[in-house]
This record gives structure tokens, sequence and C-alpha cells, in this order.
């Protein structure tokens, strides 16, 4: 898991995010981790996602891993 989040952090690409898709975000320079979101819309390299307690941000779609269950 450790191996295919830093992979796709660094490749830029995350074609298996999708919209109603629940997502982690990744700890960066940019912000702190979050956990269990769910993408609300995809709009080029970003993604509007909807995190615990309604709280809403924009995200690069590389700083986010899909969540597999």
């Amino acid at each position: 898991m450790i191996v295919s989040s830093l992979f796709a952090f660094f490749a830029g690409k995350n074609s298996d995010i999708v919209v109603n898709g629940r997502v982690n975000r990744m700890a960066d320079l940019g912000g702190v981790e979050r956990i269990d979101g769910r993408v609300l819309k995809i709009s080029g390299d970003r993604a509007s996602v909807c995190w615990p307690k309604g709280v809403k941000t924009e995200e690069s779609l590389s700083s986010l891993v899909s969540i597999v269950e």
C-alpha cells in the first residue's frame, strides 16, 4: 500500500480516482493527511472532495489515493 501510494504521488496520475469514490489525502508540504473523503467533482487535475464533518476542499489528483475495499 505504501509503495503504491508513493508511486501514485510521484507519477502525478491517478486514473482510479472517480466521482463519488472514497479517497485519502497524503500529507505533503501543502497540507496535512486527511482520511475517508468522498470525491464530488473532477475538473482536469483537480477534485472537489467532501471530508467527514462536511468540510469541502479542492485537491490535486496527485495528492489523492483511492480507498479500495
